[in-house]
């Protein structure tokens, strides 16, 4: 809304402020070097960090929390009749009694898997003064967040990632990338309590077809390891399906979303679904509520509207699959033997949010 105080600025000899999503210090700043504004509002921005003030005036921008515009853990809670909070800070509203306070015992911490809740749990351990190590076993840390982060329109998420590998380093946690927990290592590691965050994994749906080389998940799509064809059928109209399908189409594909629910982004909160939708206009892709995949051929899809009934059949190169993940517990099942404290956290407790992956993450290691 940057635009609307420069104009409201020249015509009047008051203060003027400016407001909205300008939680980045740089930008902040250049609206007031540009003469645009002569204050900063911030809302959201200081429920995720309270301490952002301090932070830009000392130039210690990597230390700031971002808020990530997910609404889930402000207004939507607002709507829902809950105390206002944040989704990537935990604490707001809360911050006397959820304070991180030093652990009565140190004790030596093995964290499994490096997605948000993984960092998470990593992140408030050491500060409560235990000995923490991280395995990961990919060549980077963020999980599902490395993937969903790569739609230009997901920079905030980037951000996120960027916030934790900056508080690990700075609070010098061991880090083992490339180390995958397999059962035979765990049984060796000494350690007195274990934390399983590995994760989940795309939900693949048992219908004809499904084997087909046309057929790849959104998470491989994101991170370039599904080939895609020009005319695509993505399966699920959720948060996910949604944003790959918006992806896709700004790189010039013909993209539809079918959904078997009558609307789509059925959790997603109001300003955020509003704006999905207007993306997904914008950028010509179809949506079809109400519908199911029923097969995949050659040629593309069988689809099967609910409601009348009917088949129709789609073309599409190919199919992304986004309808859904399910828990990576194994390593759960696999450790549940030993004689350590064992906490799982994140999604491979309940595929969720990434304030649900947070807020697990923050409220297990707290006490431990």
């Amino acid at each position: 809304m940057v635009h609307v105080a420069d104009v409201v600025k020249q015509a009047v000899r008051i203060p003027v402020i400016t407001v909205g999503r300008l939680g980045y210090p740089d930008l902040a700043e250049r609206v007031l070097r540009e003469g645009k504004a002569d204050f900063i509002a911030l809302g959201r921005p200081l429920l995720a960090d309270p301490e952002w003030p301090l932070k830009a005036k000392e130039g210690r921008k990597e230390d700031i929390r971002p808020c990530i515009g997910c609404h889930d853990g402000c207004l939507g809670r607002i709507v829902h009749v809950h105390p206002l909070s944040c989704a990537v800070n935990p604490a707001t509203g809360n911050e006397r009694e959820l304070e991180i306070l030093p652990a009565e015992r140190k004790k030596s911490v093995l964290v499994i898997g490096g997605g948000i809740a993984g960092m998470e749990a990593t992140r408030v351990a050491a500060l409560r003064g235990h000995s923490v190590t991280l395995y990961e076993k990919r060549d980077q840390l963020g999980g599902h967040l490395v993937e969903g982060s790569v739609p230009e329109f997901k920079n905030d998420v980037r951000l996120l990632i960027e916030y934790y590998l900056t508080q690990l380093k700075k609070l010098n946690v061991k880090i083992e990338l490339n180390k995958e927990a397999i059962p035979e290592l765990m049984q060796k590691i000494e350690c007195e309590v274990m934390v399983v965050a590995t994760g989940s994994m795309p939900v693949v749906p048992d219908i004809p077809g499904i084997e087909k080389d046309t057929v790849v998940s959104a998470i491989d799509v994101l991170a370039g390891g599904g080939q895609v064809g020009e005319d695509v059928l993505v399966a699920g109209g959720g948060l996910v399906g949604c944003e790959v399908a918006v992806y896709l189409a700004q790189k010039g594909r013909r993209v539809t979303v079918v959904e078997m629910q009558g609307e789509i982004l059925p959790r997603v909160f109001e300003a955020n679904k509003q704006y999905l939708h207007k993306m997904l206009t914008e950028n010509g892709v179809r949506v079809l509520t109400n519908t199911a995949l029923a097969r995949i051929t050659d040629e593309g899809a069988i689809l099967v509207n609910k409601i009348h009934r009917y088949e129709a059949e789609v073309a599409a190169d190919t199919v992304v699959l986004a309808v859904g993940l399910k828990p990576r517990d194994d390593v759960v099942r696999h450790l549940e033997c030993r004689a350590v404290e064992l906490y799982h956290v994140g999604d491979c407790r309940e595929p969720g949010r990434i304030m649900d992956a947070i807020w697990g993450a923050f409220e297990t290691l707290r006490t431990v």
